[in-house]
């Protein structure tokens, strides 16, 4: 992976003990200020742009991939931005783990692995569990916001959707200013619009 080298992801790495338990937000962005999530942020591109246009929000990247998520950090440090951290870790795990109750005003999906073979299906993302977590997570009006390219995963999400009443679907709003005809301007959106994919998108209250 031919990535920028000699990285510095501190002090944008949130870097915490398994045993940490549920985290303070206020303790870690130093405000009170409504905090959103990015699952699968990938090289930062959403969550640099995020930060940037919305200072008076605090923002938190989760990537797997340890070479994105550094990267992603130290795009965060050499922008001076304050109001964001990445997190090397799954996300699932992370969440159950680290996440307090109605702590989230918006949790954001962006193009997650599709898992397009049958036998992986249950690692995809969104399912019933996840969407719980949601609701535990999310304050009252907290939306999820979900974009995939994949028809099948889009048509498991909506099942899985359709099936599960605690959150209410409801137009999807892209979360940043439009720009270039983009739904969210993650680096897979930009190669993907250039192989002529189409997206779908779903957007979940909390009521």
């Amino acid at each position: 992976m031919a990535l920028k080298p000699n990285l510095i992801p501190e002090p944008a790495l949130l870097d915490l003990p398994d045993d940490q338990g549920m985290l303070s937000w206020q303790n870690i962005f130093l405000n009170d200020q409504p905090v959103e999530l990015e699952i699968g942020s990938g090289k930062g591109t959403f969550l640099l742009a995020a930060a940037t246009q919305f200072p008076n929000h605090n923002f938190v990247g989760i990537e797997w991939a340890r070479a994105y998520c550094d990267f992603a950090a130290d795009r965060l440090r050499r922008h001076g931005l304050t109001n964001a951290r990445m997190v090397r870790s799954d996300a699932n795990w992370w969440i159950r783990a680290h996440v307090p109750d109605q702590s989230l005003h918006a949790l954001h999906v962006y193009f997650p692995d599709p898992w397009p073979k049958a036998r992986h299906h249950k690692r995809r993302l969104i399912q019933t569990s996840f969407l719980q977590q949601a609701v535990r997570i999310l304050v009252p009006g907290g939306v999820l916001r979900v974009v995939t390219d994949h028809a099948g995963y889009f048509e498991h999400i909506r099942a899985v959707v359709g099936e599960f009443k605690l959150l209410q679907i409801i137009d999807f709003v892209p979360p940043l200013p439009a720009a270039d005809g983009l739904l969210v301007g993650t680096n897979f959106e930009k190669k993907y619009v250039l192989q002529n994919r189409s997206f779908n998108s779903l957007a979940l209250k909390k009521p």
